[in-house]
């Protein structure tokens, strides 16, 4: 298994490697996972590509796009049998540089033997053909009912994820700063977490929180009544925390972008247009302003969680990674 992130790192990616390999383990598979050392900010550098991978593995699993990462080890193991799963979209550089990218890149996974991806909005782009989608599951166990009008008065927004520029997290502080009676909480962390705490230093609202244990993470949901996902381009092309914090009663509002408008809707969330805090602060100020209407989606995005959580646990998401290999596999041998 090759990937650009692998546990203790925190993110979506990171976390879904680390959960394919313990399950596949668990079924009595042999599961190497190989990810870059070196990274400097958006950059990782590896020769994972050019390294050889004795016959005694049956299969390469390849997590991407990652420039250089999965385009190379597309090309230089192609003989061998690979199956590729393609999580984003990546904005790289410039619009043109990436549009370009994404073509070329999408060209390569072509190659491997089966592609997986985590919406219909993803199989599209591949127009379908050896194309499976595998749910993404959820990290957090179905939360007992509780009451939604319990959660405290002071309206409160969190935004958990990673300190990076496709987050978007200057567009949520912008839209913070229209709405000073809203509470704003930031948990996660990043190289742009030191500006972004300098450039809101003077507002009441907006709390920094570091990493924090999964306990702390509930707990925070439970006392939430927005999740945020604020991204500004592809590079997000799901939203794990929003199915986190839809389970505790946290309405999801994110970026209209490929995927998470997917999951959005699934979880009867919100969308607002990318990039723009004034049709963030809108959707915010909407949910705020009345508690009946805030508790009336709060209420459908908990039980869509729910359903989802129900309908998607992890051994779905290890027993069709395991069909999806056994069956390349067995096209080899014949």
């Amino acid at each position: 298994m090759i990937s650009p992130d692998a546990p203790p790192y925190k993110g979506g990616v990171s976390r879904l490697v680390g959960l394919l390999k313990d399950g596949l383990e668990h079924l009595g598979h042999q599961v190497t996972l190989l990810h870059p050392k070196f990274k400097i900010k958006e950059f990782k550098f590896s020769i994972i590509p050019f390294r050889h991978y004795s016959n005694s593995y049956d299969l390469i699993h390849l997590h991407g796009p990652t420039p250089f990462l999965s385009d190379l080890t597309l090309l230089i193991h192609c003989k061998r049998p690979i199956v590729y799963t393609h999580h984003a979209e990546v904005c790289w550089i410039s619009g043109r540089i990436s549009k370009t990218y994404t073509q070329f890149h999408r060209f390569l996974a072509k190659k491997a033997q089966a592609i997986i991806v985590h919406s219909d909005d993803y199989k599209r782009l591949f127009n379908g053909t050896n194309v499976t989608v595998i749910q993404t599951p959820c990290f957090f166990k179905c939360p007992e009912k509780s009451n939604l009008e319990q959660k405290p008065d002071l309206f409160t927004v969190l935004f958990v994820g990673q300190f990076r520029p496709f987050k978007g997290v200057d567009v949520l502080l912008k839209a913070a700063s229209m709405l000073p009676k809203v509470r704003f909480t930031l948990v996660g962390d990043g190289y742009l977490k030191p500006k972004f705490i300098r450039d809101t230093e003077d507002s009441e609202n907006v709390k920094f929180l570091g990493k924090v244990s999964d306990d702390v993470l509930v707990e925070l949901y439970k006392q939430a009544h927005v999740i945020c996902l604020p991204s500004v381009n592809t590079t997000e092309a799901y939203g794990l925390v929003l199915i986190e914090g839809a389970l505790h009663g946290c309405v999801p509002v994110a970026s209209n972008l490929i995927g998470v408008r997917e999951n959005v809707s699934r979880l009867q969330g919100c969308l607002f247009k990318p990039k723009s805090y004034r049709s963030l602060a809108r959707k915010i100020r909407m949910l705020s302003s009345k508690k009946e209407s805030w508790l009336s989606v709060a209420n459908k995005s908990r039980k869509a969680a729910h359903d989802y959580v129900s309908t998607y646990p992890t051994e779905y998401y290890v027993k069709k990674h395991e069909e999806i290999f056994a069956g390349v596999c067995s096209q080899e041998r014949t």
